[in-house]
């Protein structure tokens, strides 16, 4: 085993402890060590949106894409990456850009959950534009 899977293995095991800290620090040095993997950048965004800090899981997973497309990473983590954006822009209370979010995951692989999610956002959206004609 490399040592940025195993890197990559510490931050997971600090993930599940909720020690974000810790992950995060496993996280970067998994990223020194190979760059080009973007499950590495996937992971540390899933420490973000876990403490809250959304635009930054969304910066990671942009990063995650970008490297994917580089590398012809399997569509299924671009896929995952980009509703994790969608899940981070509906904790941010921006459904719009959600939505994009969710149809460029479908677009990419179409998972059953984001498939589920992405109706629901499209029911709670018309429900907010329908309060927004009684208000």
């Amino acid at each position: 085993m490399d040592s940025a899977v195993e890197q990559k293995n510490l931050g997971n095991e600090a993930y599940k402890k909720r020690d974000f800290e810790t992950a995060h620090k496993h996280y970067d040095a998994a990223i020194a060590l190979s760059p080009k993997n973007c499950t590495f950048y996937t992971n540390k965004a899933a420490a973000y949106f876990e403490e809250g800090k959304y635009q930054e899981c969304i910066d990671e997973c942009k990063k995650a894409i970008d490297i994917g497309r580089e590398t012809q990473a399997d569509y299924k983590l671009i896929a995952k990456a980009m509703a994790r954006i969608a899940t981070a822009y509906i904790k941010l209370e921006n459904l719009k850009d959600a939505m994009y979010w969710y149809e460029k995951s479908l677009a990419e692989h179409r998972d059953p959950d984001i498939v589920k999610k992405h109706k629901q956002l499209q029911k709670d959206m018309q429900e907010k534009e329908r309060l927004s004609y009684i208000d």
